[in-house]
C-alpha cells in the first residue's frame, strides 16, 4: 500500500516538472513575438493545459500497453522508470534545451524493465504482431516510438514550411502593420489551441501510468482490506474476477468459474469491464451448453450497455462545439468484439473461447476521474511556475518570429498533436512544436535557423531515451540489491 502511495506521489512530480518543463512548448512562439507577456501567456497555457488533460482520453488508455512485457512490470518499476523521466527532464530544463517527457518516461520504463528483468531482453517488446478485430496490429517500441520519433518531427517541419509558405501567398499583398495587428490578436487563439493540444497529449501519459499502477495492485490483491475511505483507489478488475478470466485463457470451460465472474460483475458501476465480464461469462456458459444461463447473463449485458449509452450521452463535454469531437467517446459493444475475436481465431484453427478472454483480459481501463482532475491541476500549476530558460532556446535563440510565423507554428503542431491525441498515439509535444517552429523559420531562409542551437536540440533528442533509460536502469539495479 505504501508503495501504491509512492508510485502516485513520483507520478504526479513527474507531472508538475513536464508542466513547467513543457511551458515553452505552448507559450515560447506568443512570449517572442511579444503578443503576451510571459505571466500572461503561463496562465493562458496553465488554463488550457487544463481544460485539454480533463478532455482527452484515448492516450491515457494506451501509454501502459505494448512496449515492455508486463510479467516484468511491478510497482517499484513503475517508481524507477518516474525517477529516470524526472531526473532527465530536470537536467536538460536546466541547461534550456526542449527534451522530450514523452520519451524520457518510456525510456524510463524500459530502463526499469529491462533491469528488474535481470537483462533479458525479451522484457523490451521491440516489435510485435498482434490480431485485433480481425486486423494484424503492430506494436512495440520500434513502432509506437521509434518510428513516430521520425515522422511526427518531419510532419511537424514540412507542416509548419507548408503552412508559413501559404500565408505568404495569401497575404504577398497585405500591409504589414495589418498583418501584425491581425495574427498578433489570432496568436491568442493559436497559443490557446497548443496549449489544449499541450494538456490532450501529455497529461494523459501520467494518467495511465498511475491507472497502471492501481489496476496491478488492484489484481495482485493488495487492496482487499482496504478501510472503507480508501476503496476509490480499487479499479475494476480484482484478483478474483482476474483468476476467473485467466482459466478461460488458459482453455478451460468452467461454468463455476463463470458464476464467479458474473458476481465480480454485479458488483461493478456500469462500464466496460461490468459488460465484457457478463458477455464473456455467457459465452462460457453456452460453450458448455446451457443456453439458458448464457442468455440471462447477456440480457444483463445488453442492460449494462444500454446504460453505457445513457452515460456518455448525458454527459456535457462531448457536446460542445471543437471540444466535443475529443471528448466524445463511443462505448464498445462487447457482445460483437468478443464474438468476433472467438470467430477470428476459430479460422486460424483456434480455439474461440480462449481468444475472447485474452480480450477481457487485456482491457484498459478508463481514467477515474479524480485522477484526471489532480493530474490536470497538477499539470496546470507546474505550467503556472514557468520555464523560462526553454522559452528563451525555442521562442528566441532558434529563430527570431514575428506573430504570423508563431501563429502558423503552433496551429501546425497544436493539430498534429490533437489529431495523434484524439487516436490514442504517444507523440513528442516537444518534437512537434520544435520542428514546426524550423520549419516556420526555414520560409525566410535556411540561414536564419540558428544551426549550432538547433545541433543541441536534436542531440538532446535523441540522448533523451537511452540517458532515461540508463537512470532508471541504475536506480533499479540499486532498489533490487537493497530490497534483495
Amino acid at each position: 500500500m505504501t508503495l501504491i502511495l509512492i508510485v502516485i506521489l513520483v507520478a504526479l512530480t513527474f507531472e508538475f516538472i513536464n508542466g513547467f518543463h513543457d511551458t515553452a512548448n505552448s507559450i515560447a512562439t506568443v512570449v517572442s513575438t511579444k503578443v503576451l507577456t510571459p505571466r500572461q501567456a503561463i496562465m493562458l497555457a496553465a488554463i488550457t493545459n487544463l481544460i485539454g488533460a480533463l478532455v482527452g482520453h484515448a492516450v491515457a488508455k494506451t501509454i501502459s500497453s505494448g512496449l515492455v512485457d508486463a510479467a516484468f512490470v511491478t510497482t517499484s518499476t513503475i517508481i524507477c522508470a518516474l525517477l529516470g523521466g524526472i531526473v532527465w527532464n530536470l537536467l536538460t530544463w536546466w541547461l534550456g534545451l526542449p527534451s522530450s517527457s514523452t520519451h524520457a518516461l518510456v525510456g524510463g520504463l524500459v530502463g526499469a524493465t529491462l533491469a528488474n528483468a535481470q537483462n533479458n531482453w525479451d522484457a523490451i517488446l521491440w516489435s510485435t504482431e498482434k490480431i485485433k478485430d480481425g486486423k494484424i496490429v503492430h506494436e512495440g517500441i520500434l513502432h509506437k516510438v521509434v518510428i513516430p520519433m521520425f515522422t511526427s518531427p518531419m510532419i511537424g517541419l514540412v507542416g509548419g514550411f507548408v503552412v508559413m509558405t501559404l500565408l505568404y501567398l495569401l497575404l504577398r499583398n497585405s500591409r504589414p502593420m495589418w498583418v501584425n495587428r491581425f495574427f498578433g490578436r489570432a496568436q491568442v487563439f493559436s497559443a490557446g489551441y497548443m496549449g489544449f493540444a499541450h494538456g490532450l497529449a501529455d497529461a494523459q501519459k501520467t494518467m495511465g501510468i498511475i491507472t497502471l499502477a492501481l489496476v496491478t495492485a488492484t489484481s495482485a490483491g493488495t487492496f482487499n482490506d482496504l478501510p472503507n475511505w480508501l476503496t476509490f483507489l480499487k479499479m475494476d478488475k480484482s484478483a478474483v474476477a482476474e483468476e476467473q478470466i485467466m482459466k478461460f485463457v488458459n482453455g478451460a470451460v468452467d461454468q463455476e468459474a463463470a458464476v464467479i465472474l458474473e458476481q465480480e460483475a454485479d458488483k461493478l458501476k456500469p462500464g466496460e469491464f461490468k459488460e465484457s465480464f457478463y458477455v464473456l461469462a455467457g459465452m462460457v456458459h453456452e460453450a458448455a451448453g446451457d443456453n439458458t444461463a448464457a442468455a440471462a447473463v447477456r440480457a444483463k449485458a445488453h442492460e449494462i450497455h444500454k446504460q453505457d449509452i445513457a452515460i456518455e450521452n448525458a454527459r456535457i463535454l462531448p457536446k460542445i462545439p471543437l471540444i466535443g469531437t475529443f471528448a466524445a467517446a463511443e462505448p464498445t459493444e462487447w457482445d460483437v468484439v468478443l464474438a468476433g475475436a472467438a470467430e477470428s481465431a476459430e479460422k486460424r484453427g483456434k480455439p474461440g473461447l480462449p481468444a475472447a478472454a485474452t480480450k477481457v483480459n487485456d482491457l484498459t481501463p478508463g481514467v477515474p476521474p479524480w485522477i484526471k482532475i489532480i493530474c490536470a491541476i497538477v499539470m496546470a500549476a507546474g505550467t503556472a511556475s514557468g520555464g523560462w530558460r526553454i522559452i528563451k532556446t525555442m521562442g528566441h535563440k532558434m529563430v527570431k518570429l514575428q506573430p504570423v510565423h508563431g501563429f502558423a507554428a503552433e496551429s501546425t503542431a497544436a493539430t498534429l498533436l490533437a489529431v495523434t491525441g484524439h487516436l490514442g498515439m504517444t507523440v513528442s509535444t516537444t518534437h512537434a512544436i520544435t520542428t514546426a517552429i524550423m520549419g516556420v523559420g526555414a520560409t525566410k531562409r535556411f540561414s536564419a535557423i540558428d544551426g549550432k542551437i538547433v545541433k543541441k536540440i536534436l542531440g538532446a533528442w535523441f540522448l533523451t531515451l537511452p540517458a532515461a533509460a540508463g537512470v532508471a536502469y541504475v536506480t533499479m539495479w540499486i532498489w533490487l540489491k537493497v530490497a534483495g
